[in-house]
């Protein structure tokens, strides 16, 4: 039963999507009316080396994106892969890139904006989160996930000051159903925007944060019940434990999914939106996505099952 139910969940999340559907895409060529700079790094599994025509035996840790869209349907990609050298930001021996020019194409389904980029040796999907935030799918149009290091969300370098509504990828019903007695998130976000906002200590110099997410539920009901946090700050390991919740809707998206982790103080509340069973998003206290970086986005990652 459990299988089947995770079945049915990644199936309605597809449908929601409107990725196995012809009907669900628009067949018509959309203009874009914005210029988007996008940036980020990405994990380098074998899939994204797929989708970017690098050789299958490339050894990457990491990529990191430079992505530009113009209104007349094109785009310029440059991007920068290899191992990650230790303690930097950078690679070994300065890594290897690759450059694309070519042309996108928008459709659009009742919920969701995709952006389809062909170029030779290329061709990958985005879904709009909201002007400032899009993340890759992969080759059946899932969100795709990421690791303890790196998401595949790309942030907009140039952030628009927006009250965007939160997007729906995904069934509140089929995210109940999904009901594993526990689960863990981890990545790495950036440091000092989230800081600020939940009053953390933290020193002028952390530019990152490390996140290792454990979900506990009821083993009879499978209600939500306790959390743990290891949160790595400037180099030094804590803990944070709690209680937390499923909260349907919000002010601007009835529908959104939100994991709600509570604490002995009100200001250290944090809110995750959920994008799927794999991929959470963090979420100011007024609800806007946060945004990231070119180092690192605000995205979590489920980490696979090891059972």
């Amino acid at each position: 039963m459990k299988n089947l139910n995770i079945l049915i969940l990644h199936f309605t999340t597809i449908l929601l999507l409107g990725l196995n559907s012809s009907c669900s895409w628009a067949t018509e060529r959309i203009t874009n009316n914005e210029n988007y700079f996008l940036v980020g790094c990405t994990p380098g599994d074998d899939l994204i080396k797929l989708q970017l025509g690098i050789q299958a035996d490339t050894k990457i840790d990491f990529i990191r994106w430079d992505l530009r869209f113009d209104k007349s349907n094109t785009f310029v990609l440059n991007i920068k892969f290899g191992e990650n050298q230790p303690n930097t930001l950078g690679f070994v021996a300065g890594g290897q890139s690759k450059d694309f020019q070519g042309t996108y194409t928008i459709s659009k389904n009742a919920n969701n904006e995709f952006y389809h980029l062909k170029a030779e040796q290329l061709k990958i999907t985005l879904v709009k989160l909201n002007d400032n935030l899009f993340h890759l799918l992969t080759a059946e149009n899932r969100l795709m996930v990421g690791n303890g290091g790196w998401s595949y969300t790309l942030n907009n370098k140039n952030p628009k000051e927006i009250i965007a509504d939160l997007p729906i990828l995904t069934s509140f019903d089929y995210i109940l159903n999904d009901n594993p007695l526990q689960v863990i998130y981890d990545g790495r976000t950036p440091c000092q925007e989230f800081a600020t906002e939940h009053q953390m200590n933290v020193s002028e110099a952390c530019f990152k944060l490390k996140w290792k997410l454990t979900l506990n539920r009821d083993s009879v009901t499978f209600s939500p019940t306790t959390y743990s946090i290891r949160k790595v700050v400037d180099g030094v390991a804590g803990d944070i434990t709690g209680t937390w919740s499923i909260v349907k809707g919000t002010k601007s998206n009835p529908n959104a999914i939100i994991y709600q982790l509570e604490t002995d103080k009100a200001n250290k509340t944090i809110s995750l939106f959920v994008g799927d069973e794999n991929v959470l998003y963090f979420l100011h206290k007024n609800e806007n996505l946060f945004i990231g970086n070119d180092n690192f986005s605000f995205t979590l990652n489920k980490r696979p099952s090891t059972l």
